[in-house]
C-alpha cells in the first residue's frame, strides 16, 4: 500500500472511532507507524487530510451504490443489501463524525450533500420506481419525496445529540430503517421481505 493511501485508511479508520477533533495528526502518525513529518510530506493539513480522507469513503460509498444498482436482482434483494451495507457503516460510526464535519468541515458537509442528491436520492428514487413496478412498493408513496426524507433522516439523526446510555448509533439506525421498509412494503412485498430475510439469516 502507498503511503499516502495508507495514511487515508488510517485516518478514517481514527475518524469513524473518536470522531474528526479528537484524532490528532501525530496518532494517525503513530497507527501509521510513520513519523508525522511523513504525513506533512502528503497533506499540507489536517483540513487536507480530513478532505482526502471523506473523499474516498465517498467513493467507497458511490461505488458501492452502483453495485446495487447493477445488480440484476430485485428490489427486495436491494433492499437488503442496502441494509447490510448501511449497518456496517453505522455500527463502525462515531456519532461525533458527522457532527465534526458539518460543524468544522463545510467543504467536506457541501460534498456529502452533493453526493446524496447525485448518487444516493436518485438511487433511492429508482428502486423506489422499481418496487411500484412490480407490485413489491405501495403504488401511492411519493418515490422523489421519499428518498428525499429518509436521506435527511439519516444525515440530521446522525449529526444530532442522541441519548447514547442505553442504545448505540446502530440500534437507532436500525429502527428508522425497519419502520421505513415497513412503510412502503405491500403484502406481497412483505411477504417477500421476511423469506428472503429468513434465508439471509439462517
Amino acid at each position: 500500500m502507498e503511503t499516502r493511501e495508507k495514511i487515508i485508511q488510517v485516518a478514517l479508520e481514527q475518524f469513524f472511532v473518536f470522531g474528526v477533533r479528537a484524532v490528532t495528526m501525530d496518532e494517525i502518525a503513530r497507527q501509521a507507524g510513520m513519523s508525522k513529518k511523513t504525513i506533512y510530506e502528503e497533506f499540507a493539513s489536517k483540513e487536507d487530510l480530513v478532505t482526502a480522507a471523506f473523499d474516498a469513503a465517498l467513493e467507497a460509498d458511490e461505488c458501492a451504490f452502483y453495485e446495487m444498482m447493477e445488480s440484476e436482482e430485485g428490489v427486495i434483494d436491494h433492499l437488503l443489501q442496502m441494509t447490510r451495507y448501511l449497518r456496517e457503516r453505522f455500527s463502525k460510526m462515531n456519532p461525533l463524525l458527522l457532527h465534526d464535519v458539518q460543524r468544522f468541515y463545510p467543504k467536506c458537509w457541501k460534498k456529502l450533500e452533493e453526493f446524496k442528491r447525485e448518487h444516493a436520492w436518485k438511487g433511492i428514487v429508482q428502486i423506489l420506481e422499481e418496487g411500484k413496478q412490480s407490485g413489491d412498493f405501495r403504488s401511492e408513496i411519493n418515490s422523489e419525496i421519499l428518498a428525499f426524507m429518509r436521506l435527511n433522516q439519516i444525515t440530521s439523526f446522525i449529526s444530532g445529540n442522541l441519548p447514547q446510555e442505553k442504545y448505540t448509533l446502530l440500534d437507532y439506525h436500525m429502527q428508522l430503517l425497519d419502520h421505513f421498509i415497513h412503510g412502503i412494503l405491500t403484502d406481497q412485498g412483505r411477504n417477500t421481505y421476511y423469506k428472503k430475510l429468513q434465508t439471509q439469516e439462517s
